[in-house]
């Protein structure tokens, strides 16, 4: 019977952490990376043709959300929904580690998982961050279920995840490496306190003696393992490569359909979806290169990451530093995964600062997650000690404790409320990533909504060299002459509205743009406003801010088109997207990025 009830308060937990990651998901404006995953989601949908690109990390997200495009509509909300369902589901993975801890742990720790407000935010956002670190924590929870139950349902289990893990981001390898870290911690550890009068030395020869005793049944069992080695490896690989593997719209070209229907093609295939892979891995495992003190840098972002983690995530640092404690110093059996899950958190605290090149919030996510198991336990003795107290009539003990859980409850809860609610693009958010757009400018772009394939001419016109890039590339996100480091996500949001776009550097160029069709809506820097307004008869002028370091820009919007296209384009909508195949200034290019 309890254990029903842990089930079902588990359950509760998770549909709770669903909602709270679905509701109002379309609210916030996209962040620089989501508009340009968004935007090669929807190229691909365009043009059929589609390759394994690093700069925007594992190519999961924006295959799966070509599905979800199709069937939903290409919106805000809907590009998101991917990571909220990943991320509403990750507290169900509690139970897989129910032979390890107590039921008021495992409930500890689906609330961890669920609510920290870290992990909330970023399950909110199109970015594959809590997608490696969710497939990676319930694959370490089916192993430690074959470890529990010897069932080879969980190894498959695991060997998917994993491999869904290396699909969404690279970093999937670090995760591996601080398990093997943790690993021989672990075996240190039980090696230096066998828990007997034993030494390490008698404990090993006792486990040798052990498996020659055994091995009888290993070896007649060996075939079978083989046979799921075997069908393991392939599972696994048949993933990496259905995810990896090139698409095409050339009937005569290297992709994934075209090596199905010709198995003359396959091996090309294969060597296609390998040069990308190691091109993607050797760019993001390389080293990074920095002219500055790699010590310096380290010191800096390491500091923002702690930051990070107290300000918005304290409890559960906290609760983590206390349970390790415990699990260590008070306890006679040392349960070895609360163990394993602090070595692989506390490492990851100093192991992401060092390894990255530029600085996010959701770094912290690779941390907290399995920190939350240790939190757990942390949090759990807590609340004994309550129920204790008032069991001994100590009401006075259990009040306090009562009331400081309560604090920690509320201050998670206020966190929570402004930094993924009311405020999720305010600068002074410390989970706001400087490339997220401050104000929404979405009602700004209302006039594109809903273009239909037999508008022409020019739709929004990229005004001044600020925003232009000086030699455009060959291929890249659309039009090639904008920046797109100063101007993305404005394209996803184009590209939504199937709207054609173009540069003017100046005002000669302008007036040539202009004269050839009247724009719907003109972008500048907001100060060539003043230069503008005067050859804008009939716009109407709003400022944004595309970035929180107060990258400002002014948006003219033809008021004489506003009426018969004002349907919003904001997460709100319900339209399906539908895409535009090659406009003659959007022409077939394959994939690429600048």
């Amino acid at each position: 019977m309890r254990t029903i009830r842990l089930q079902r308060a588990i359950i509760v937990i998770t549909a709770v952490a669903l909602v709270a990651r679905l509701l109002f998901l379309g609210q916030r404006v996209a962040h620089f990376d989501e508009g340009r995953v968004g935007y090669w989601t929807l190229r691909y949908m365009q043009t059929g043709s589609f390759h394994y690109h690093y700069i925007t990390h594992g190519p999961f997200i924006q295959l799966m959300n070509t599905y979800v495009f199709t069937l939903l509509g290409a919106t805000d909300l809907t590009s998101r929904l991917v990571v909220a369902v990943v991320g509403g589901l990750l507290p169900g993975t509690s139970l897989l580690f129910r032979n390890h801890l107590k039921k008021d742990e495992l409930v500890a720790l689906a609330l961890f998982l669920a609510f920290n407000p870290v992990l909330l935010y970023y399950s909110r956002f199109l970015r594959s961050t809590i997608l490696v670190a969710g497939f990676m924590f319930a694959a370490f929870g089916c192993l430690v279920r074959v470890y529990d139950t010897r069932r080879i349902q969980y190894v498959y289990a695991a060997v998917v995840l994993i491999a869904l893990s290396f699909t969404a981001k690279e970093n999937a390898a670090v995760y591996l490496l601080t398990w093997l870290g943790a690993t021989a911690l672990v075996v240190d550890h039980s090696l230096f306190r066998p828990g007997t009068d034993r030494t390490g030395f008698t404990r090993l020869q006792s486990i040798w003696h052990q498996l020659v005793q055994q091995w009888p049944s290993y070896r007649r069992a060996l075939p079978r393992y083989i046979g799921h080695s075997v069908l393991v490896t392939g599972l696994f690989l048949g993933i990496i490569l259905f995810f990896y593997a090139p698409r095409t719209a050339d009937p005569s070209g290297v992709g994934l359909w075209q090596a199905l229907t010709n198995p003359d093609r396959f091996l090309s295939l294969v060597d296609a979806t390998v040069t990308d892979i190691e091109a993607g891995y050797s760019y993001w495992f390389g080293g990074v290169s920095r002219e500055e003190n790699l010590v310096t840098v380290f010191l800096g972002f390491f500091g923002r990451f702690v930051e990070v983690l107290f300000t918005y995530a304290g409890p559960l640092v906290l609760f983590a530093v206390g349970g390790f404690v415990l699990e260590r110093y008070g306890t006679r059996s040392v349960r070895y995964l609360v163990m394993f899950a602090s070595y692989w958190g506390f490492v990851s605290i100093l192991g992401y600062p060092l390894g990255t090149d530029i600085f996010g919030a959701w770094l912290t996510v690779n941390a907290l997650v399995p920190l939350a198991i240790p939190a757990a336990v942390g949090l759990a003795w807590l609340y004994r000690q309550a129920t204790d107290a008032w069991d001994r009539d100590d009401r006075l003990s259990a009040s306090v404790i009562v009331i400081l859980l309560l604090l920690v409850g509320g201050q998670v809860a206020v966190t929570t409320v402004n930094s993924v609610y009311r405020h999720p693009t305010a600068d002074h958010n410390g989970l706001v990533q400087y490339a997220q757009p401050v104000d929404d400018f979405r009602p700004g772009l209302q006039t594109l909504d809903g273009r239909s394939a037999s508008d022409r001419g020019v739709d929004v016109v990229f005004y001044g060299e600020e925003l232009l890039v000086e030699n455009p590339p060959q291929r890249g996100i659309r039009p090639l002459c904008a920046d797109i480091s100063s101007t993305l996500p404005l394209q996803w949001y184009l590209t939504r509205a199937n709207a054609t776009a173009t540069c003017a550097a100046n005002e000669t160029e302008f007036d040539r743009v202009v004269s050839d069709a009247r724009p719907v809506v003109v972008i500048a820097r907001a100060k060539h406003q003043g230069t503008l307004a005067d050859d804008l008869d009939g716009y109407v002028a709003r400022t944004y801010r595309l970035r929180t370091s107060n990258a400002e820009v002014v948006m003219f919007i033809d008021t004489r088109q506003s009426e018969q296209r004002s349907r919003t384009i904001s997460s709100r909508e319900s339209h399906r997207w539908e895409p535009r195949r090659s406009p003659s200034n959007w022409a077939l290019d394959g994939w690429a990025a600048t």
